[in-house]
């Protein structure tokens, strides 16, 4: 799908090594946010979207491995590397058992993260598709899916806001007339959350398209369908997507 800008959490309480592996990462295209305690870094985790946290395990109050369990009551997928200087295996059984991605020992071999965290980050991310008529969502998604694309499904905008946060779609498909809520309400609140994502709307009213235009900025918008489509403008429009 879609290429996106890397984003990477990089917590320690050594600010020289947080120093050192954030110019690492942004000499390697990615955007990087930093924190220097696990409190902060749970705090970072919760409120914005990382394609991976790379964290120190021994770190005073609040340690790598509980602030990556914390992480997980707000973000079950988040995606965490950790690092460490001592054995420490009790804590690193732990976090195995968790579900953490890798357990790198310091020193680093920075060849190696870089391939880890670009491994992470590439993982295929899915289309959203949001609609009340769950029958025809589910139609749509097991098309698609034969199609080759991979799909998840909202039928309200809590499940949608919580499956952005979770799997970060690379595109997403919006009835544009989504219960009561006016257009403009239903497409400011995904574009909020994620206003970089592909953001196709469909309507089954004559004159979606025009209102469409009439009540929102043309760059959140990056294609309208109308309403019955063929499979193939949808297939169209997700490749062209994907090899932008």
């Amino acid at each position: 799908m879609k290429s996106h800008v890397r984003r990477a959490l990089v917590v320690d309480d050594d600010q020289f090594m947080v120093r050192t592996l954030s110019d690492v990462l942004r000499l390697k295209g990615w955007e990087v946010t930093t924190a220097f305690s696990g409190e902060t870094a749970v705090k970072l985790a919760t409120e914005g979207t990382f394609d991976v946290v790379l964290m120190d395990i021994k770190m005073p109050e609040m340690d790598g491995v509980a602030a990556f369990k914390a992480m997980k009551v707000a973000k079950p997928d988040v995606r965490v590397v950790l690092m460490t200087a001592y054995a420490a295996e009790e804590l690193i059984g732990e976090a195995n058992r968790e579900g953490v991605l890798r357990v790198l020992p310091k020193p680093l071999d920075i060849t190696a993260l870089l391939s880890l965290l670009a491994e992470s980050a590439d993982a295929e991310r899915p289309v959203l598709l949001i609609d009340s008529d769950l029958t025809f969502l589910k139609t749509l998604s097991e098309v698609l899916t034969l199609r080759g694309f991979l799909t998840v499904v909202a039928t309200t905008l809590p499940e949608a806001e919580r499956l952005i946060h979770q799997r970060r779609p690379a595109a997403v498909l919006l009835h544009m007339h989504l219960g009561s809520l006016s257009v403009r309400e239903a497409v400011a609140a995904v574009h909020t959350l994620t206003p970089a994502v592909s953001l196709i709307l469909y309507s089954g009213k004559p004159d979606g398209e025009e209102e469409m235009h009439g009540s929102l900025p043309s760059n959140w918008v990056h294609t309208y369908l109308q309403r019955p489509f063929g499979i193939e403008q949808v297939t169209e429009v997700l490749s062209a997507i994907s090899a932008g």
